[in-house]
């Protein structure tokens, strides 16, 4: 189904979402495994994906563990609301994602997702939480 001048979700494999990320960023290996993916076209070609798994901290969590898009903030803002939105049909509680510090946010922000603020953990910390020290953690 195709729509035209504008971007509209699309149903995608693991493997088409890993081609995708593949093709477009170099920063991360092809996911193994997921829950589920989503992506988002433009006049029939897609333009952007997110590969959302299990979270590690919490059994009633999903994260977004992958997501890439080449056609602007507005496909960021789908695909981050598209999965939430999914998780919660899963009967998952939240969904979160982990955001580099300096990117801009204004695409979780308006796929409603609320930044989290760090808990204090009386100073121990492992090596997963100090490696995510600089992200910022979002709760959708």
């Amino acid at each position: 189904m195709s729509q035209d001048n504008a971007i509209y979700l699309v149903p995608l494999s693991l493997g088409e979402a890993n081609e995708f990320l593949t093709q477009h960023t170099s920063q991360h290996k092809p996911m193994r495994g997921c829950k589920f993916c989503v992506g988002c076209a433009l006049d029939g070609k897609l333009v952007g994906a997110a590969i959302a798994g299990r979270c590690r901290e919490d059994s009633q969590a999903l994260q977004i563990d992958r997501i890439c898009a080449t056609g602007g903030r507005a496909a960021y803002g789908m695909l981050y609301g598209a999965a939430a939105r999914a998780a919660q049909a899963l009967g998952y509680w939240r969904i979160i994602a982990f955001l580099p510090e300096g990117r801009p946010d204004s695409a979780l922000r308006a796929a409603g997702w609320q930044r989290m603020e760090p808990a204090d953990s009386s100073g121990r910390q492992t090596a997963y939480e100090r490696r995510l020290m600089v992200r910022r953690r979002w709760r959708g």
